[in-house]
């Protein structure tokens, strides 16, 4: 049979083994002062980083809207123009028809007034003529 100390080293073992599935933990090593400082600086670094450049690109956000309004004002401005040009046009033109059209229905109306003068010169030369005839 066994010695009693070597059933005391394998009841031990079985013990070991069946209590616990995981016999040896790690953990991480703490960092050092130096080391956490160093992460910090470098996460300030690159917010720096970041930091500069969205500062470049609301810069450059600011030019590009400046040139847009620019550009939008002179567009605005030249058919503004334009269009008022247009209407100074349009408004000389409807003069010119007006004008025309006074002119015309005055010589319309002087015409009408000649063939009314010429029509009754006729009508009266015709009733002239009856009555001679009826003498």
């Amino acid at each position: 049979m066994l010695s009693p100390v070597a059933c005391s080293f394998r009841s031990s073992a079985l013990r070991a083994s069946f209590t616990s599935s995981r016999a040896f933990r790690s953990t991480r090593p703490a960092k050092t002062v130096t080391e956490k400082v160093s992460e910090v600086a470098d996460k300030v670094q690159v917010n720096k980083e970041v930091g500069k450049r969205l500062a470049s690109a609301i810069e450059k956000g600011e030019k590009v809207t400046q040139s847009t309004k620019e550009t939008l004002g002179t567009a605005a401005s030249k058919s503004k123009d334009k269009a008022d040009q247009a209407i100074h046009e349009a408004e000389q033109v409807y003069d010119d028809v007006g004008d025309q059209a006074k002119h015309t229905s005055k010589a319309a109306s002087q015409k009408l007034n000649q063939a009314r003068g010429t029509a009754a010169k006729a009508k009266e030369e015709k009733e002239d003529i009856q009555r001679e005839m009826t003498k």
